[in-house]
């Protein structure tokens, strides 16, 4: 409104002396002057009517550019607003997101290490397990091959018992016909002494010296024989004594073999 009001008081004064001049010229003059003073008059004041009319399209086209200018201007402010408020939001939006980034990639890392000391300790676990199964294991092995030593030492401890009992008895046995036999040679030596010296020959005789020597020598030969029979019978059950021995041992050593194969395959 600034622009318009220099061009209303500009035209004003030019129109109202124009009005003047008239009316002074028309109250002094004749009625054709009247006349043409009335047009004058109505010319001026269409004069100023189209003045006015101008004055106010030249005010309402100021006021309407002014409007205009001013909302082009709040127009560009809101505008710039709108743009500053943007970039504010995304500036807020952009930390909010980066916050929320940081803050994510510190629950993967603590998610990270959680699930390390979890596995860790699974690990730990798990080798503890391992450890005693391998431990019960062997164990278990251990106890059996302990309990078929027991029960071989048992059965050995019988045998040697039996085997000692045996060779009392051939002891026994072999004493009892070293008697009998000493006994029958005294008692034939004596018959024989008897019946030589009833034929009237003597054991100084080499007939009598003889018959004698036989019989020594027989009884030598029986008890030889009874000596190397019970040899051999000792022989025989210190074999099976000793064969006894040599299967548990056999069997202790498979017994081992298999466990060390059982226990490799299964943990190895």
């Amino acid at each position: 409104m600034g622009g318009i009001t220099p061009l209303v008081t500009t035209a004003l004064p030019l129109a109202n002396s124009v009005i003047g001049t008239v009316r002074n010229a028309s109250a002094g003059q004749s009625s054709a002057a009247a006349q043409q003073a009335a047009a004058q008059q109505a010319a001026a004041e269409l004069e100023y009517k189209r003045q006015q009319d101008a004055v106010q399209a030249a005010a309402a086209q100021a006021a309407l550019e002014q409007k205009y200018r001013e909302e082009a201007a709040a127009a560009e402010r809101s505008a710039q607003a709108a743009a500053a408020s943007r970039q504010q939001q995304a500036q807020l939006e952009a930390e909010a997101q980066a916050r929320q980034w940081a803050h994510d990639a510190e629950l993967r890392q603590q998610e990270q290490e959680l699930q390390h000391q979890k596995d860790e300790a699974a690990a730990v676990a798990a080798a503890a397990a391992r450890a005693k199964e391998m431990d019960d294991f062997r164990g278990a092995q251990e106890q059996t091959l302990a309990q078929l030593r027991a029960s071989q030492e048992a059965a050995v401890g019988v045998k040697e018992t039996e085997a000692q009992s045996q060779l009392a008895q051939l002891t026994a046995a072999a004493d009892a016909a070293e008697q009998r036999r000493l006994a029958a040679l005294r008692q034939a030596v004596s018959k024989t002494r008897a019946g030589l010296g009833a034929r009237g020959v003597t054991a100084q005789d080499g007939s009598g010296e003889a018959i004698l020597l036989g019989l020594t020598n027989s009884s030598e030969t029986e008890r030889k024989d009874a000596q190397a029979t019970d040899q051999l019978k000792r022989a025989a059950i210190q074999q099976s004594l000793d064969e006894a021995k040599r299967r548990n041992l056999l069997e202790l050593s498979q017994l081992a073999d298999r466990q060390r194969l059982e226990y490799m395959s299964k943990f190895f």
